[in-house]
């Protein structure tokens, strides 16, 4: 099978961004058996990561992105809203599709990102399959919820406003529209009644990702993420005003471990408290998450499915975690891989109960582990896509086919 895997970021490991992540696992498990050209948006130092793609695709194009004046930016958000087509980028990213598709002949179009996905004509001759992970609208509605600064609230805002026009425009335009978690699935479906949509939720590199061997400290207990972005230091905030005093007047010596990536003042403000520590910007996270006890997820808001709960089951850590906050798109059940909590007093009394029992904690995290290899492997991830694109791939031969005995227009 061709495929031509088009991002508007571009995708690489290691990495943290959603599109490059996904993407690039499922680049390397679909390269082992098919030929993937990869056509991709340079944003921010994508460029000096151009070596990884290399090693597994047939071919890569690509297209450096460069800041644009205001008004090309509202000709942009005005285009986008009005027509669902973006105008940045959007001639030459076209002229480049089309050549690949001429000279590479792809079987199927796999697009990352619903930015990628206004850019894209919807006459390219082509299967089309677009991966959005999350449901933007609701995403908005979600990002609304938390503590942001004025500006951020403001931008949420107008994409809460924007996002539902924009993708009833766009959508319908492919074969397939993929989401990571359920409860975005059905939101889509409501939203977009006239586009398909498909859930295949992420996955996690179980090779990279396993319970690294360190000394634990059992009354460490470690939450892992961006540390930047709002869910997560809501998720943070609340653990340590809410919870984490619950916990210590019952174990004053449990210490609340974050670890992450580009703390927000909150959080470093957070670390200044009896019982705080934080670790920032580690190029490898695994050591830090393994030495802990017990894995805490106090997140509430959000869309998507929570990848970082997938790699904490994937180090067998036993896990404390919201539903459905925290849990949202994954097959877990509580009391088999995991304790799910709804209120501060709840998620507390969890943790006290697995600080008292480690043998459940570490049956809990054995099951945890091997549903993750059973479920949210990349090679699981790879076979669902391989599947999905031989089924449009079939579905618009026939279209085709009928268009031709008909003398009906040929399908976009």
């Amino acid at each position: 099978m061709r495929i031509g895997w088009v991002s508007e970021a571009l995708p690489y490991l290691p990495s943290r961004g959603g599109f490059r992540l996904y993407g690039a696992n499922l680049i390397k498990g679909l390269s082992a058996k098919h030929e993937v050209h990869l056509v991709s948006l340079l944003q921010q130092n994508d460029v000096e990561h151009l070596d990884w793609p290399r090693g597994y695709c047939a071919s890569i194009d690509t297209i450096p992105t460069s800041e644009v004046s205001l008004l090309r930016k509202a000709a942009n958000f005005i285009s986008g809203y009005v027509s669902g087509k973006f105008l940045n980028h959007r001639g030459s990213f076209n002229d480049l599709l089309h050549s690949c598709l001429n000279s590479q002949k792809w079987d199927v179009m796999h697009v990352e990102g619903s930015f990628a996905g206004g850019l894209v004509e919807a006459n390219l001759p082509v299967a089309k399959v677009l991966s959005t992970h999350d449901a933007e609208a609701l995403r908005a509605q979600e990002m609304l919820r938390c503590d942001l600064p004025y500006h951020e609230k403001f931008r949420y805002t107008v994409r809460r406003y924007y996002e539902p026009r924009f993708e009833r425009l766009v959508y319908p335009r492919y074969e397939r529209c993929i989401v990571v978690a359920e409860r975005d699935l059905k939101f889509n479906q409501e939203l977009v009644p006239n586009a398909r949509f498909d859930l295949v939720p992420y996955g996690t590199d179980t090779e990279y990702f396993y319970p690294v061997p360190v000394e634990k400290q059992p009354a460490t207990l470690v939450f892992h993420s961006h540390l930047g972005y709002a869910p997560n230091i809501g998720a943070a905030t609340e653990f340590a005003d809410e919870i984490l005093p619950l916990i210590r007047r019952e174990r004053p010596d449990v210490v609340f471990h974050l670890v992450g990536a580009s703390p927000d003042p909150k959080i470093t403000a957070l670390a200044e408290r009896p019982g705080i520590r934080l670790s920032s910007n580690f190029p490898d996270l695994r050591p830090a998450v393994c030495s802990a006890g017990i894995y805490v997820c106090a997140i509430r808001y959000g869309t998507g499915l929570k990848s970082k709960v997938l790699e904490a089951m994937a180090m067998r850590m036993p896990i404390v975690a919201y539903h459905p906050g925290s849990t949202v798109g994954i097959a877990c059940v509580h009391g088999e891989h995991l304790l799910a909590a709804e209120t501060p007093q709840e998620f507390a009394a969890c943790v006290l109960q697995l600080l008292q029992h480690p043998d459940q904690a570490a049956k809990l995290a054995e099951n945890a582990r091997r549903l993750v290899e059973e479920k949210y492997s990349w090679a699981s991830r790879v076979s669902v896509y391989e599947d999905l694109y031989t089924q449009v791939i079939n579905e618009r031969a026939k279209r085709t086919q009928v268009a031709v005995a008909t003398g009906w227009p040929l399908p976009r």
